[in-house]
């Protein structure tokens, strides 16, 4: 984990309440996928534990990162503001996705904002020849995010809304729009790599697809450098601590 002072170059909003954040250092180290920072909201206003936020972009030429992120409270809410100004991180924290030698071919499982740190695995391997097939599900289409970069990266994106409301109109869980592509072969992935609510974790673990799947869980967290224990997580191994042992899991490892 490395301690540096992000600059913020843009802050967008997405749609309401979320918003894509671009940070610039000139001493960005690198990255695996699925890590997390720990960004400090500078103690405004008695604000004192960071906020851990998963990567979306990572553009390793111009020193920059993006991420994406839900207004929820005062700390978000500072953020969110912010049109300039160097803000402390630790970087990069957690342990990431990895894609082995030999994958071909991967699917992807994002749910509501557990979508974004999903992109930077395309990011990081897509140019190596893996091919990969990306599903999305959100609650409404006036939910959705970043449909447009995925689509532009995967071989095939779906996306799917519990009411039907985006797009062409599937209507439905998203882990059930993978059992229907796996089971009539149309995608045949060789790793699956999920990031999103447990209960879509819960569906996933119930599709029984023999595929080696991979989690990132998200938690509370308090010091984000495993001190505290507030961020753990029940496992088969006991209780693991979401900000340094993962927060990616394989799944047939954490409880449910």
């Amino acid at each position: 984990m490395k301690e540096l002072f992000l600059n913020v170059r843009e802050n967008v909003e997405l749609r309401k309440g979320v918003v894509k954040m671009r940070l610039f250092s000139a001493g960005l180290p690198e990255f695996k996928p699925g890590q997390f920072i720990n960004i400090s909201a500078g103690s405004f206003d008695g604000i004192l534990l960071r906020r851990p936020i998963s990567v979306f972009k990572h553009d390793g030429e111009a020193k920059t990162i993006e991420i994406v992120f839900e207004i929820k409270g005062r700390g978000t809410t500072f953020l969110s503001r912010l049109k300039g100004g160097d803000l402390p991180a630790s970087l990069f924290a957690g342990n990431g996705f990895t894609v082995p030698d030999g994958v071909k071919s991967v699917a992807l499982i994002g749910g509501g904002l557990g979508s974004p740190p999903l992109y930077s695995v395309i990011e990081k391997h897509r140019a190596k020849g893996v091919k990969f097939y990306t599903y999305l599900g959100f609650a409404s289409e006036s939910k959705t995010i970043l449909t447009d970069d995925f689509a532009a990266v995967s071989e095939k994106l779906t996306v799917t809304t519990d009411d039907g409301s985006y797009g062409a109109g599937e209507k439905g869980f998203v882990t059930d729009a993978l059992k229907r592509d796996v089971y009539a072969g149309a995608v045949k992935p060789d790793l699956i790599l999920a990031c999103g609510p447990p209960p879509m974790f819960g569906a996933l673990k119930a599709l029984k697809l023999n595929t080696p799947t991979f989690i990132s869980v998200e938690a509370r967290m308090g010091c984000g450098i495993g001190a505290c224990y507030a961020c753990a997580c029940a496992t088969v191994a006991g209780n693991r601590r979401v900000c340094t042992d993962g927060p990616v899991f394989k799944l047939e490892e954490v409880i449910l």
